[in-house]
C-alpha cells in the first residue's frame, strides 16, 4: 500500500467518524423518528410494509468516534453499516427491519442497558422479533458492538464489529455468529487477526486458518488488501452482510462448525486428478446429521457419517469447493475452499463490441485462468476517451471515429499471461448527441467524462466511490462532468475549462443546504436560470440544478468558492445539446459471446448504448444453457450442464419503455 492511500484511508477515517461531517444537511426519510431513553437519544427506522400479527428483525448500529454530545442526529443515520439495512439512496429493505441509530459523545459502554431496554421495548410492545436481533458498529462503534455481546452474548442472532480489536473474553462470545471486518494496514484492528484465530481454537479448529476463505467457524473474518481503518463502506458495498445476518436465527440452538482439514486452501493438483478432502463437522449442542459437497456450486455428492472425506476429481483451473454441514436441528454452516490446477491463461472475450463517438462506451472483459486476473493494454491503443481498468472494464466516451487496434493482455494470479489483438470500430455520434472534449481545470488536472445515472459518482477523486447519484430526477443520459472536490475553495473565474462541438446547454450542479444549515450560491452562477424540475439527490447531499446556453467552442467556469457559500462539496457539470432534449433509446451493441466449458462457471454482460435511467433485461426466445441465468442487469452467469449450441433472444428496456432485441448464440463446449 503506498503512502498516499495511507494518508486517504486515515483522511476518510476522519470524515466519516469525525466532526467534519456535522455539517452534513441531511433531511432523512419519513421512516426515521427521533426518541429518547433516559441519558440515550437515537434515531427509530419504522418500516413500513409490517402486518399487525408479523414478527421483525431489529438491528442496532453503534457510531465510530467521536461525537461532540449525546444528541442524536440523522448524520448518524448515514454512516454505511446503517444505510445497508435499507438500501439508503433507494430506501428499500431486504425484509422490513427496524433499524436503531444512537449517539455518544464517547464510548458505548455507558448506553449499553437503555440500548437494551430499547430492544426489548421493540419486542414486546411493537412487532419486534427476539429472535433476529443483529448489531452492528465501526471503529468505536466496533469496540462497542464487542462490549454488548460480552455483556449479553445470548441476545443477538449475529454481530458485525468493523475496524476495531477485540478486547475481553474469547470463550463468552464463540457461539455468537460474527462477520468483522477490517482494513489490512489498520492500526485499530492489528491484532484482530489473532482474534479470529483465538475464537476458532475454541470452536475446533486447531490450524492458523484466520484467512477470508474459512466461512464455517466462527467468527467469519475478512481483511482488506490496501485500506487502512476506513474500510466500513467497502466492507458494506461488497459483500452481502445483511443477507449473511439475516441467515441467523437466535432460537436457542447453536450453529454447527465445518471446515475443511485439507488439503490446504489452494492446493495445486493435475488436472483430472483425485483429490481427497478431509472435512470437519462438529455440533455443540446437537449433531451433525449430512454434510453436503458442492464443486463449482453444483452438487456433488452428500455425507452422513463420519469421517466426513469425499474425493473430487479437479476441473480445469480453480474450483470451489463446498462443504455444508447439517445439525439435527436444520441449521446449517458453509465451509469454502480452493482446489488449482494450472490452466493457460487466456482472454475469452471474442471481440469489442462496436462503439460510438460521444455514447457512454462500458464493456466486461472476461479470460480464464488461475485467482484473480488483471488486464493491461500492451500494444495499439484507445480511443481517447476510454480506458482500460486492471478489472477488465473498458470503459468511457470516446471522442474519435474510427477503426482502434489494440492489443489487451491477461495476467493471472500465478503470472501466467496471454494477449489478444482486438479491433475497436467507433461508428459517428448521433445527430442529437454534443462531444465534450478537453475538460481540465486550471492545474491542469484532466477531468474524465460519461453520463449522468443513477450510481454514477458525483466526484473523481474519491477513494471510495461512497456519495453517488441515487435520484437524478430526470438528467438521465445527459453527458456528465463529475466535480473534483480538492478544488472546493478555488476562486478563479478559469477555474474549469471544456470543449464543446456544437451550440450547448451547460448544467451546473451546485450543492444545497436548506434544512438544519443554509448555503447560498457564488454571483457568477446568479446570472443562470435555475432549473425548477428539482433537485439532484446524491445520497445525503442534495444538488439544485443551474443553466445557461453556450456556442460552440470553449466553455470556461468560474470555482466553487466553498468557504464564502457554506458547501462542503465542488459542483458537477451535465452538457446536453442546446435545445435538443435527451430522447436516446436504448441500443444493444453486445455480439458474439464468450464461449463457455462444460461445468466450468461461466460470466459474460451484455452490452447496451444509450437508454433512459435503469435498463432491465429479459429472455423473451429460446434458452439458455442448463445452469446458466441472465439477470435483469443483463449479466450471464451459472455453471453450464450440458454441451450444445444455444440460441435466445433478449430485450432491453429502460425506464421510458423504449426497447431493443437482439439473438445471441452461447457455445457450450
Amino acid at each position: 500500500m503506498n503512502y498516499s492511500r495511507l494518508v486517504l484511508s486515515f483522511v476518510f477515517m476522519i470524515i466519516i467518524t469525525g466532526s467534519l461531517f456535522a455539517q452534513i444537511d441531511y433531511k432523512g426519510f419519513p421512516q426515521w423518528s427521533w426518541h429518547k431513553q433516559d441519558s440515550t437519544e437515537y434515531y427509530l427506522y419504522t418500516p413500513d410494509a409490517t402486518s399487525k400479527n408479523g414478527r421483525y428483525p431489529i438491528v442496532l448500529f453503534l457510531h465510530g468516534c467521536c461525537g461532540e454530545s449525546y444528541h442524536a442526529t440523522l448524520r448518524n443515520t448515514v454512516d454505511p453499516p446503517v444505510r445497508m439495512w435499507h438500501n439508503f439512496g433507494a430506501n428499500e429493505q431486504q425484509e422490513p427491519t427496524y433499524i436503531i441509530a444512537p449517539a455518544t459523545s464517547h464510548g458505548w459502554r455507558q448506553h449499553i442497558k437503555n440500548l437494551k431496554q430499547v430492544m426489548d421495548d421493540l419486542v414486546k410492545n411493537h412487532h419486534g422479533d427476539p429472535q433476529r436481533i443483529y448489531i452492528t458498529g465501526f471503529s468505536m462503534g466496533g469496540d462497542g458492538t464487542w462490549e454488548f455481546i460480552q455483556q449479553y452474548p445470548n441476545y443477538f442472532a449475529a454481530a458485525l464489529p468493523m475496524g476495531m480489536n477485540f478486547h475481553g473474553d474469547h470463550d463468552k462470545i464463540k457461539d455468537v455468529p460474527i462477520w468483522t471486518n477490517r482494513g489490512e494496514t489498520d492500526y485499530h484492528a492489528r491484532f484482530l487477526q489473532k482474534d479470529v484465530w483465538e475464537i476458532r481454537k475454541l470452536n475446533g479448529d486447531n490450524v492458523d486458518s484466520n484467512e477470508n476463505w474459512v466461512t464455517g467457524v466462527n467468527p467469519r473474518f475478512t481483511s482488506f488488501k490496501d485500506y487502512g481503518h476506513g474500510v466500513q463502506w467497502v466492507a458494506a458495498s461488497t459483500q452481502d452482510l445483511t443477507g449473511w445476518a439475516y441467515s441467523k436465527v437466535n432460537d436457542g440452538n447453536k450453529y454447527p462448525v465445518v471446515f475443511f482439514e485439507s488439503p490446504s486452501y489452494k492446493h495445486k493438483v493435475g488436472q483430472g486428478a483425485a483429490v481427497l478432502f478431509k472435512i470437519h463437522a462438529a455440533d455443540s449442542d446437537g449433531s451433525i446429521s449430512k454434510v453436503e459437497i458442492k464443486v463449482n456450486g453444483r452438487h456433488h455428492s452428500t455425507l452422513t457419517k463420519q469421517p466426513y472425506t469425499v474425493s473430487v476429481t479437479a476441473p480445469r483451473g480453480d474450483a470451489t469447493i463446498e462443504a455444508i454441514a447439517f445439525d439435527n436441528k436444520g441449521k446449517s454452516s458453509t465451509a469454502t475452499t480452493v482446489v488449482r490446477s494450472d490452466i493457460k491463461t487466456k482472454l475469452l472475450s471474442p471481440g469489442l463490441p462496436y462503439a460510438q463517438r460521444g455514447a457512454l462506451y462500458e464493456k466486461k472483459l472476461f479470460a480464464q485462468g488461475n485467482g484473480v486476473i488483471r488486464f493491461f493494454v500492451t500494444g495499439g491503443a484507445l480511443p481517447k476517451g476510454l480506458t482500460l481498468k486492471q478489472n477488465g472494464l473498458l470503459a468511457g466516451v470516446p471522442e474519435t471515429a474510427g477503426t482502434f487496434n489494440v492489443v489487451i493482455s491477461a495476467t493471472d494470479e500465478d503470472g501466467d499471461s496471454s494477449s489478444s489483438n482486438y479491433s475497436l470500430i467507433v461508428t459517428k455520434k448521433r445527430p442529437e448527441e454534443i462531444l465534450v472534449t478537453n475538460v481540465v481545470n486550471d492545474s491542469g488536472v484532466v477531468f474524465p467524462v460519461s453520463k449522468m445515472r443513477i450510481g454514477v459518482s458525483t466526484h473523481f477523486d474519491r477513494d471510495d466511490d461512497e456519495v453517488t447519484i441515487s435520484n437524478t430526477n430526470g438528467y438521465d443520459g445527459i453527458t456528465f462532468i463529475p466535480g473534483n472536490n480538492r478544488d472546493t475553495n478555488r476562486t478563479n473565474n478559469n477555474y474549469l475549462s471544456f470543449d464543446v462541438d456544437d451550440d450547448a446547454r451547460v448544467y451546473v450542479a451546485y450543492e444545497k443546504k436548506d434544512f438544519q444549515f443554509a448555503s447560498t450560491i457564488p454571483a457568477w452562477l446568479s446570472d443562470w436560470q435555475k432549473d425548477a424540475s428539482g433537485q439532484i439527490v446524491a445520497q445525503y447531499f442534495y444538488y439544485d440544478v443551474y443553466f445557461k446556453d453556450f456556442p460552440k467552442g470553449k466553455v470556461t467556469l468560474p470555482g466553487t468558492d466553498e468557504r464564502k457559500n457554506n458547501v462542503g462539496n465542488n459542483y458537477f457539470v451535465m452538457v446536453r445539446k442546446a435545445l435538443a432534449p435527451y430522447t436516446f433509446a436504448p441500443e444493444i451493441n453486445a455480439e458474439g459471446l464468450n464461449p463457455a466449458f462444460l461445468l466450468l462457471p461461466y460470466e459474460e454482460q451484455l452490452g447496451v448504448l444509450y437508454g433512459k435511467g435503469i435498463l432491465k433485461w429479459q429472455l423473451i426466445k429460446g434458452k439458455l444453457p442448463v445452469g446458466l441465468k441472465l439477470s435483469e442487469n443483463g449479466r450471464i452467469e451459472g455453471v453450464p450442464e450440458s454441451k450444445g449450441t444455444y440460441q435466445f433472444t433478449a430485450r432491453v428496456k429502460d425506464a421510458n419503455d423504449n426497447a431493443a432485441v437482439r439473438d445471441f448464440t452461447i457455445a457450450v463446449k
